[in-house]
Order: structure tokens, then sequence, then C-alpha cells
């Protein structure tokens, strides 16, 4: 496969931080390379890498595959990932967790940095074949998890289903969602200790598994449109929920706040320009790219998203304007994969009670 063409960025208004390199070229920074655009695997808290399956046609055969962002991958100690179970699909992470989805209902929580894994007890009724899930674990003990699943209610609206850490049990919540809109497939996130999905309205379904409360929230005043591209993710020291939407003009990034109100983070110009030409992102001028930027789930404590831009996934810091890629093993899948962002810590995977 010819390699896509580089992009070029100028280091007054970006740093570019995708550099792959051997073990020469990281002791050759004496010898003229600028070690400021040196970038292994980025500040602490910023999102590592994804997780995803080389061809969504092919999920139930592959093997669950990782790429990292950054010039040097992290020392995973299994990088094949062969002790996690086959035919697993990643379906959230949380603060280092990952949670899988295999066959027959069956969950799995793990950990790749410390290579553990253990299986979740089953639910007491099989869910969907593809469900709406997401892992909510906490920032002081990521030990301490649920699991939700969002499911149909009878009387219309969602119903959830939960999984305690704590418990070794599943339970069914009280609260329903009233909203009858289908769930976004792989929209679901966790942030502040509680998860949320995007639904087709567009709108958001929101349900803290603590409280046991659920909720309907609008969407940003920019992605209320049908026409634009936006998806939702956690980001900052304090977890919030923020979504990244993507206008005509602009990558434009909120974040939830008090009241259920949507206020402005940042913002990323950019151009979209036609032709087969290599593209150039130029001091002053907005991020040019062929085909308008599509915004993936994204995980940082940092104030990072991740987009997906001509063929390459790029984590982007709404304040440093750093710009780190992942870098595939092989050709990079396509901009509808369900890219899971993970961020690569040590918390640790406790022995999952049976309740």
């Amino acid at each position: 496969m010819e390699a896509l063409p580089a992009m070029v960025f100028d280091e007054s208004e970006w740093i570019l931080a995708d550099a792959v390199l051997d073990d020469d070229t990281l002791i050759a920074s004496s010898k003229g390379i600028d070690a400021d655009w040196v970038v292994t695997d980025g500040d602490e808290g910023a999102v590592s890498g994804v997780f995803f399956h080389p061809s969504a046609a092919a999920r139930c055969r592959l093997r669950l595959c990782y790429a990292p962002f950054g010039g040097v991958p992290p020392a995973l100690p299994d990088p094949s990932l062969s002790f996690l179970p086959p035919a697993a699909a990643a379906r959230s992470s949380s603060f280092g967790l990952l949670l899988l989805r295999g066959p027959w209902s069956t969950y799995y929580i793990c950990n790749p940095a410390t290579a553990e894994c253990r299986t979740i007890p089953r639910p007491p009724k099989p869910h969907p074949y593809d469900p709406a899930v997401a892992l909510v674990a906490s920032p002081v003990d990521p030990a301490r998890f649920h699991l939700v699943c969002a499911l149909d209610a009878s009387g219309g609206g969602y119903r959830f289903e939960i999984f305690s850490s704590v418990s070794g049990a599943w339970r069914q919540a009280s609260a329903v969602a009233a909203s009858a809109d289908p769930i976004v497939p792989g929209s679901g996130v966790s942030a502040a200790g509680a998860a949320y999905w995007r639904t087709s309205t567009p709108a958001v379904l929101a349900y803290d598994p603590e409280a046991d409360e659920a909720r309907v929230i609008l969407p940003p005043p920019r992605c209320g449109d049908a026409s634009e591209l936006w998806q939702l993710g956690k980001a900052g020291d304090d977890g919030r929920l923020c979504c990244a939407c993507v206008t005509g003009s602009a990558v434009v990034v909120y974040c939830l706040g008090p009241a259920d109100e949507w206020t402005v983070l940042g913002s990323l110009p950019l151009a979209v320009v036609g032709g087969s030409e290599a593209v150039e992102w130029d001091s002053g001028d907005p991020i040019a790219c062929k085909e308008p930027p599509r915004p993936l789930r994204f995980e940082s404590t940092n104030l990072e998203v991740v987009l997906w831009v001509d063929g390459r996934v790029l984590a982007v810091d709404l304040d440093s304007r750093r710009v780190r890629e992942v870098r595939f093993n092989g050709p990079a899948p396509g901009h509808d994969e369900d890219y899971v962002s993970y961020i690569s810590t040590v918390a640790p995977v406790a022995p999952v009670a049976s309740g």
C-alpha cells in the first residue's frame, strides 16, 4: 500500500509528534534533530492509543488490535494481546480499564497495560447482539466500576441494567429514560461518574449508576443539525463530559456544565480542500483536509480530542496544539470502524465478585 502523504506543520502554530523512531534515531538528537519535536508516548493523562478490529466485516474472526499514538509505542507486557479472550470486541474504556463483549452476553474487564483480564458474571437475561454499554470506573479507585447497559423499556423509553464490581451482581435500575429515539451504535462513554450515549434525535441519553438517575440532555447548539458530525468524550482533570462537533469551518469542543448547559472549551479552524495533492497546515491558517474530519470517541485527562482526518487517526491537544498520530501495523481501518480510545495506566483488575 502506498504511504499516505505526510502532513506538514509550521512549528510556530503546531507541534508534530508522530515521527517513527528507531534505536539509532533516538540517540541522534546530538546530530541535528530538534529534541523539542520528539514526543514518545505523550504527557501523563494523554490518550495512549485506540483499540479496533482490522476490518469491521471480519470482527467475528480477527483478534482485537491496539495501535498507539506518538512515535514510540508504549511497552505492553503482551503486545499481541494474547491474554484477551478470542472473538471479543472492545466496547468502552474508563481510567485505564477496558470493557470487552464476547458471545452469549459475556463481558470482560481488563487492563492491557498489566495484561490482566477477568470475566464478569453474565446478566440474568441475554443482552441484544449489539448492546448500548458503557464502563463507568472510579477515578479514585478504578477497580471499583459499574457496567451500564441501556435497554428498550416495555412501555417505551430506556431502562438500565447495571453490574457493580462491589456487589458482584447485576441489578435493574428503577429510573427509566423517556426518550424513544434509537441510540447511536458505538457512542457510549463515561464521564463524571455517569454513562452517556448519543441518540438519533439528536440528543444525549444519560444515566448515573450511583444516584440511579436518568435524563435526556439537549446536544450543544451546533450539534442539533443532523448534517453536523459530532461525538462524545471525556476530557480535562475533572473528567467532564465533552462533545467534539465538526462544523463547516471548525472543530468546536464543548463541555457539559451545571444545569446541563454546554460551554465552548476551544475550537480548531479548518478548511476542506479538493484535489489529490498533499495538504499542509501553515502558520495562522485553518486545518486543511480533503474531507471533513470525523470526531471519534475520546478520553483524556488533558484537553485532547481524537479525529479521523484523511485516513489518519490523530489526537489534537487544544491547549498545546500538539498533534499525535496513531501508528497502525498495516493499513488503517476506515472512519466507520468502532475505535475505542484508551489511557494506559496500572489500574488493578481486582477479582470480580459473584453476587
